[in-house]
């Protein structure tokens, strides 16, 4: 039975779990209103994939995803943003090769043609994390978290448990034997300083920070790390292996970070709801970015077609 690293804030996780989206019912909605999404003229055949929710499997051969319909002819295919694992030609999907915890966009493009026909959303289960600066002075009881996003909808609840510390059931974060014999593979994100809940997947920073993530209690600035984190979830995924990255990076100040890198948050931020309708309880918003249709091909890899991953944290002391 592995230990689990627990901490303060572990009391406000049973209350955190009852976050939910009832009004968002579906992960994704393939027809909705969404400017972005072409109109398919004159063919009546769309792209689609099946579903638009899919989990690893531990299995190679179960981790290809063909598309099961698409526009009649000859065309190819794009997705955004950068990281999923997808054959241009046949539209296949590689879950296993791809980033997972992320919504997609793939379009359909005609050969020679200039416009996406086409599209469809989906998601890859798994978590991300927020791009966020966290500054610890000015938070409470010395807590900063940085939660798990759960198939790329924020609030929603893991299919995890609090303090379950059956690694054979529930979810488990850092996880060291990546090949399921009983041994340590890897040292794992906790022996690096970056202290996360093994049952819940929350990052406590300011403890990371003071356990020494950046190698002392002042580090320069612009000293970062880059974190890999092995982790299973309890769900459709049957605890298959899954990953994630996260970037932290320190700064003394607020208004020591670099605009380039508060700039890079806001884009990615941006582009997490770029070319979606946003539903949360009672409320419907648009992005205003995402106004008008966003067919072309040009403006799809040139302006649209960029990383989301790792997950950039930035910490700093104060403002």
């Amino acid at each position: 039975m592995k230990l689990l690293f627990t901490y303060p804030f572990r009391l406000v996780l049973p209350a955190l779990l009852m976050l939910t989206f009832v009004a968002c019912q579906k992960t994704v909605d393939n027809n909705d209103d969404d400017p972005s999404t072409p109109t398919n003229p004159g063919n009546t055949t769309r792209l689609s994939y099946g579903d638009t929710l899919f989990y690893l499997r531990a299995t190679a051969n179960a981790n290809l995803v063909n598309p099961v319909t698409k526009p009649v002819g000859n065309g190819y295919f794009l997705s955004i943003p950068k990281g999923l694992s997808l054959d241009s030609t046949t539209g296949r999907i590689n879950l296993a090769l791809s980033e997972t915890g992320i919504r997609y966009k793939i379009y359909f493009v005609p050969q020679n043609g200039t416009q996406a026909t086409d599209s469809v959303r989906l998601v890859i289960s798994g978590v991300d994390y927020e791009d966020k600066v966290y500054t610890m002075n000015t938070t409470p009881n010395r807590y900063d978290t940085a939660f798990p996003i759960y198939n790329a909808i924020p609030g929603l609840a893991l299919p995890c448990l609090p303090d379950d510390d059956d690694d054979d059931d529930g979810c488990y974060f850092d996880e060291t034997d990546l090949n399921n014999d009983g041994n340590d593979d890897i040292a794992g994100v906790i022996q690096s300083k970056l202290l996360v809940d093994r049952a819940m997947g929350t990052l406590d920073l300011e403890a990371s920070f003071e356990a020494g993530i950046f190698g002392g209690s002042n580090p320069a600035n612009g000293t970062e790390g880059s974190f890999t984190m092995y982790y299973r979830l309890n769900d459709a995924s049957n605890r298959a292996l899954n990953k994630i990255t996260v970037r932290i990076i320190y700064y003394e100040r607020r208004i020591d970070i670099p605009r380039s890198l508060l700039n890079e948050i806001d884009r990615r931020n941006n582009s997490r709801i770029l070319g979606r309708t946003i539903i949360t309880p009672g409320l419907v918003q648009r992005n205003p970015a995402s106004i008008g249709r966003l067919t072309s091909v040009d403006l799809i890899r040139s302006t649209y077609t960029r990383e989301k991953r790792p997950p950039m944290i930035i910490l700093t002391k104060s403002l």
